[in-house]
Formats: C-alpha cells, structure tokens, sequence
C-alpha cells in the first residue's frame, strides 16, 4: 500500500521529533555532568577520604588537583552538550554551579571556610541561585525582544507580500478586462462591417 505525499510528510515528522528528543536527552545529560563535575573531588572524598591529605610531586593535594580538573572540563561538556540541542533551561544547572564553585573559591579571602554539604555551603548554593535568577530573567527579557523585533518585521514583510500579490492581481485583472473590451469592440466592429 503506498502513502500519500501528507502520511509521508508527517511520518518524517514524527521521526524528526523522536531524534530531537533523543538528542535533547543528551545534550541535557551532558549538561548534567557538566553540572556535578565540579563537586567531583567532595564525590571521590566520601569514598576516599585520604584524597585531602595526599599530595603530588608539586606539594598539591589530589582533592585540589580533581577539582581543577573538573572545572576546566564542564566546560568542554557544555560546549559538547550544545550540539545535541539541550532544553535551554537545563544550561541554568551549570551557570549555577559555577557561581556556587567561585563563591567557594573566593570566600576564604573573605574569612570564611565553606565546607560541602554543611549550612554554610547550602546558603553559598542559594546566593549563586539569587545570582542567576537576575541573569535568567534577563536572558528571557532579551529574548522576548529578539522575538518582538522578528514579529514586527515578519509583519511588514507578510504585509508588503500580500501588498505586492494584491497590486500584480489587480494589474492581471486589469489587463484582462482591457483584452476583454478590446476582443469586445472588435468583435462589435466586425459585426459591423459585416452587417
């Protein structure tokens, strides 16, 4: 049995829609990762706690050595994740955590000690949130913008389309009604001349 032009069409559809639906699986999983990669080095100290005490052949401690490691390759998984079309809201996960990562870094010059998974480390977590909400709020302002911009000029250009297929109807039909009164009055002559 053969499809129509319209089962085909909507057959490819739908099989568009699945591979974009795998693919933005994906792509929020590896912004996932890209989130959690951060806390990896507080992850591998729960299961080996002497990750904070050994050091390398530099004098650094492996937990510090995991931590930078992780921060340089969220990024790499963000980059990656971007090709597989994630849902927009999940790149708000790692913006967040690298707010809650600076804090962690930069509140010891401060005179505080932050430590994962205590109160200090929660209230670090919800002041990177506050931090990106105003972000998240003006990423969406900046969007509704673009769209209201493209709206207006969609608009003008559906309008003067339409302008343009009404002006060249009306040229047509004025044409045809000339070609009209023109066979007319020659058909009368010729009545005429015959008569």
């Amino acid at each position: 049995m053969t499809q129509t032009k319209e089962e085909i069409l909507k057959d490819y559809r739908q099989d568009i829609k699945i591979k974009n639906s795998h693919s933005s699986l994906i792509g929020s999983s590896l912004l996932i990762v890209a989130t959690l990669l951060p806390c990896l080095d507080r992850f591998i100290s729960w299961f080996w706690p002497g990750v904070d005490i050994l050091t390398d052949n530099r004098g650094v401690v492996y937990s510090i050595n995991i931590w930078i490691a992780s921060v340089y390759l969220a990024p790499v998984f963000i980059i990656i994740a971007a090709f597989f079309k994630p849902h927009k809201n999940m790149y708000y996960f790692p913006l967040t955590m690298f707010a809650y990562s600076a804090i962690v870094y930069y509140a010891p010059i401060f005179g505080f000690d932050i430590k994962f998974l205590r109160l200090n480390s929660w209230l670090a977590a919800l002041i990177s949130l506050a931090a990106v909400v105003p972000v998240m709020v003006m990423l969406r302002y900046v969007k509704y913008l673009a769209s209201a911009e493209n709206s207006d000029e969609l608009f003008y250009s559906d309008v003067s389309e339409k302008f343009h297929q009404l002006n060249n109807e009306n040229i047509r039909l004025k044409k045809e009604i000339n070609n009209l009164k023109s066979n007319e009055n020659s058909r009368i002559s010729n009545i005429g001349k015959n008569a």
